[in-house]
């Protein structure tokens, strides 16, 4: 069957590495994005549909009058210390599935430490978690909470703290165990996201470069 994608966050730092994987794999994908901001895409040739992952009516339209097999949500703030665009954007996207009877599998960027890999992380990366960007990581694990719900199946990539460094060509990931890294650059996380798409692949996943 063939992949029909929706990149959610496509302006992002994130995303638009995630958009220049797809494109130089040459993958057929659109991107959802605020009017006037389409141009961080760059060279990139998406097809481009405008609107705001925070209004409803928006999501509802874009979702309604198209079929995807495939949903990419790399949302995410600025301000690290985050806010709650992660989980509120992904819960309009999840119930305009639901409410339009689409079926879609989801592929999320969360972070490290969110739900069962809490454990995993070292002591003074809990402190960073629980003294810095805690708003963050509750938006991540409210989000997370709201994909796993999400009746297309989902992959949830937990990355530890990203760079725009070159990194590693290679990465580590994790199921279930620490990961002995704490950097993971954003082309690596773009290539694994679109790689494991394509695979087919489900669950909930930490990487880091090699």
């Amino acid at each position: 069957m063939n992949k029909k994608i929706l990149v959610f966050g496509a302006t992002g730092n994130t995303g638009i590495e995630i958009c220049r994987d797809l494109d130089s794999k040459r993958i057929n994908y659109s991107a959802f994005v605020r009017r006037g901001s389409e141009t961080k895409i760059k060279v990139l040739q998406p097809n481009i549909l405008f609107g705001d992952v925070l209004n409803t009516i928006d999501v509802d339209r874009v979702l309604k009058e198209n079929d995807f097999t495939d949903v990419i949500i790399a949302l995410g703030s600025r301000d690290f210390r985050g806010g709650e665009i992660r989980s509120n954007g992904t819960k309009h996207i999840v119930n305009s599935l639901n409410s339009n009877q689409k079926i879609a599998k989801l592929h999320v960027i969360s972070a490290n430490g969110v739900g069962n890999s809490w454990k995993n992380l070292k002591w003074f990366e809990k402190l960073i978690c629980k003294l810095l960007i805690s708003k963050a990581m509750k938006d991540h694990e409210s989000q997370e909470e709201i994909v796993s719900s999400n009746k297309g199946g989902y992959h949830i990539i937990r990355p530890v703290g990203l760079t725009n460094e070159t990194g590693s060509k290679n990465i580590i990931v994790e199921e279930k165990n620490a990961l002995p890294n704490s950097k993971v650059s954003r082309t690596n996380v773009a290539k694994y996201l679109v790689d494991s798409l394509l695979d087919s692949k489900s669950g909930k996943f930490s990487i880091c470069d090699e």
